[in-house]
């Protein structure tokens, strides 16, 4: 789905909007998981240090968005703790909000009149090269500069002289182009299903308006059955798409923290 589909925005009147429509999308994007957040605030439980009961504990059987974001908590926490390791905590807030801000962005494509932020390649090369300053600054923090030795293989001696400075160059490069992998991969995927769902919807307009013409009520009933189930695998697969790419930048995230702020020694 193009830009284009973006009018609402002219309401704004904001010439650099309408021509950006990826910063308007963020900006949605980034209210409603602060919304959320403030809904999942207000509706927690208020436990008091020493005066909780087991009780207070147990999720609620309805449906809640505080247990909507346990339960992403509780997936990524479990997904940093095996790749991560022991000092996993510190990162699960940044890696939650990653996978949901990411998700939610994806989403947007299957909106009407919208578009996921995420199809622009100046906002996913902004996420890349975020992840990619936070990572290397990690390690920096954790292992100081014997995180360098993460970029010769921690080799010691004769191997470090010879070998040391071939695998230097190699760990660089593969290190400088990930904030290009990680912005290709998101935008190429979320794009291309947008730009599917975009061209269908626009053939099965095209169809509701051709038999109409032809076979008139008939013709517009069937073209509106058409319009409305056959787009719907579509949509579906949308849906994965936009989950499984959130759940894909975040994976990768997390594996460069690990790799990161591993030490020799783990």
């Amino acid at each position: 789905m193009s830009a284009e589909g973006f009018k609402w925005w002219n309401l704004l009147g904001n010439e650099f909007v309408n021509h950006h429509p990826e910063v308007a999308a963020g900006a949605v994007a980034s209210g409603i998981v602060i919304a959320a957040a403030a809904a999942y605030r207000a509706t927690a439980p208020k436990l008091v240090v020493g005066k909780a009961h087991d009780v207070d504990f147990v999720p609620s059987p309805k449906f809640s968005v505080a247990n909507l974001f346990e339960l992403v908590t509780e997936f990524i926490q479990g997904l940093s703790k095996d790749i991560i390791g022991h000092h996993y905590r510190k990162f699960v807030p940044l890696l939650t909000f990653i996978f949901v801000w990411t998700v939610i962005n994806n989403l947007l494509g299957n909106v009407p009149g919208l578009m996921p932020a995420t199809t622009s390649m100046n906002l996913t090369l902004a996420m890349g090269l975020f992840v990619f300053f936070y990572y290397n600054y990690q390690g920096f923090r954790h292992n100081g500069f014997k995180y360098l030795e993460h970029f010769t293989g921690h080799l010691h001696g004769a191997l470090l002289i010879f070998l040391g400075p071939v695998l230097f160059v190699i760990e660089t490069v593969s290190h400088m182009v990930r904030p290009m992998t990680l912005a290709i991969r998101l935008r190429s995927n979320i794009n291309v299903d947008s730009t599917v769902h975009g061209l269908l919807m626009g053939l099965m307009h095209d169809l509701h308006h051709f038999l109409g013409e032809h076979l008139g009520v008939f013709g517009k009933t069937l073209g509106m059955a058409f319009w409305t189930l056959i787009p719907l695998p579509i949509v579906c697969l949308g849906l994965l798409v936009a989950v499984v790419q959130g759940f894909v930048f975040t994976l990768l995230t997390t594996i460069y923290i690990g790799l990161a702020t591993a030490h020799e020694e783990h």
